[in-house]
């Protein structure tokens, strides 16, 4: 979901983006954040009173709650070859979650603009990626987002026999699935999967393709650590993520592999993972730093959607509801995308978990 406008960041109802809202109205901190209050300024919900935001820059006009170049569509955007079939981080839905996240994946650069680096880590076999991961399972450290020991509220039963190279089949079937073409991931981008799967709170090889499934979408394939607009137009993206909370020189759009958006998101991964708030001091280091790009990713999905009724029955749509409901699920316009999610998902599940018969229902169904 490195959207031009990144993913959902929480579970919940979305506020009607309109321009109806004006400086004085009442509105929910809980559910509503930025609106436009004409073709070119924006409002901000404080303390459940709409007040004025800020001005869009010269060249753009405000459209769904944020500033856009008129050329773009409504969701920001632009028409480029491909797009319609590459994941969430390159694509512009707009996702509002229960806190009023405005975070979806949209791409308006190609997709090489975020292939992640090379591993510099020398190859290893599967059997000693596999025990790698499971090693780090066990360990307490806090650079890999958060304590992976001693959690007795989720799964820590190791990675379910999901090895590395299941886990890069996965992705390659995954992404044929679709008609994409998304590279082989790299071993680390594997062990830090498998290492990061306790964060999660996964508890079945089921869960691991699911929460695979979305990140996958999410990322462009595992491409895509950050926005791709966001390297392309900082400027532009400084301005749409700004709140009053931020801090000083620090922007907050879509990073990590689930796209982690607002100022209010970073604060609640880093108090999650670290017990501190180093990713709002630092937030770039979510999409430098492979594991954080893990370790953000699977934060959110053990705080918005693993302990969804639908998802543990194994219903994909439920998860897909959780993550991006109020745009790919329940009557929304993007059902497009969320079935393409479930053809990937499809792929990953008799990797993961033979046997398995995936259930489509949760989200469209």
């Amino acid at each position: 979901m490195a959207h031009a406008i990144p993913r959902p960041q929480t579970e919940g109802t979305s506020p009607e983006l309109t321009t109806e809202q004006k400086e004085g109205d009442d509105c929910d901190v809980l559910h509503d954040r930025i609106v436009c209050a004409d073709e070119s300024s924006l409002l901000f919900c404080n303390q459940n009173k709409w007040v004025a935001f800020s001005n869009c820059t010269l060249g753009t006009v405000c459209k769904d709650g944020s500033c856009v170049f008129p050329e773009s569509d409504s969701n920001g955007a632009s028409d480029l070859p491909g797009e319609e079939e590459s994941g969430s981080a390159n694509k512009s839905d707009v996702d509002v979650a229960e806190t009023g996240v405005a975070t979806d994946v949209a791409s308006s650069a190609p997709v090489d603009t975020a292939v992640p680096e090379a591993s510099a880590e020398p190859v290893v076999t599967d059997a000693e990626a596999t025990a790698e991961a499971t090693e780090a399972t066990e360990a307490e450290t806090s650079d890999t987002g958060g304590d992976s020991s001693g959690d007795s509220s989720g799964s820590t039963s190791g990675d379910f026999g999901i090895t590395c190279d299941k886990f890069k089949e996965a992705v390659t079937k995954a992404s044929s699935a679709i008609g994409q073409s998304y590279p082989t991931p790299s071993d680390k981008q594997c062990t830090s999967f498998l290492a990061g799967m306790p964060k999660g709170d996964i508890a079945s090889a089921r869960e691991a393709a699911m929460f695979l499934a979305n990140i996958l979408w999410e990322s462009d394939g595992l491409q895509a650590k950050e926005e791709y607009d966001c390297q392309d137009l900082p400027d532009w993206c400084a301005q749409n993520y700004k709140t009053p909370e931020d801090a000083p020189g620090k922007t907050y759009w879509g990073r990590g592999y689930i796209q982690l958006t607002w100022h209010y998101n970073y604060e609640a991964a880093s108090e999650g993972l670290f017990g501190d708030d180093r990713l709002v001091e630092s937030p770039d280091q979510v999409a430098t730093d492979e594991d954080l790009a893990w370790g953000v990713s699977f934060w959110f999905w053990k705080e918005n959607v693993h302990g969804d009724a639908g998802v543990q029955e194994g219903n994909f749509g439920s998860s897909i509801n959780k993550i991006n409901g109020a745009l790919e699920c329940n009557g929304g316009t993007a059902q497009d995308k969320a079935k393409k999610r479930y053809e990937m998902y499809k792929a990953i599940l008799p990797i993961f978990a033979p046997g398995e018969l995936p259930k489509e229902t949760g989200c469209y169904n």
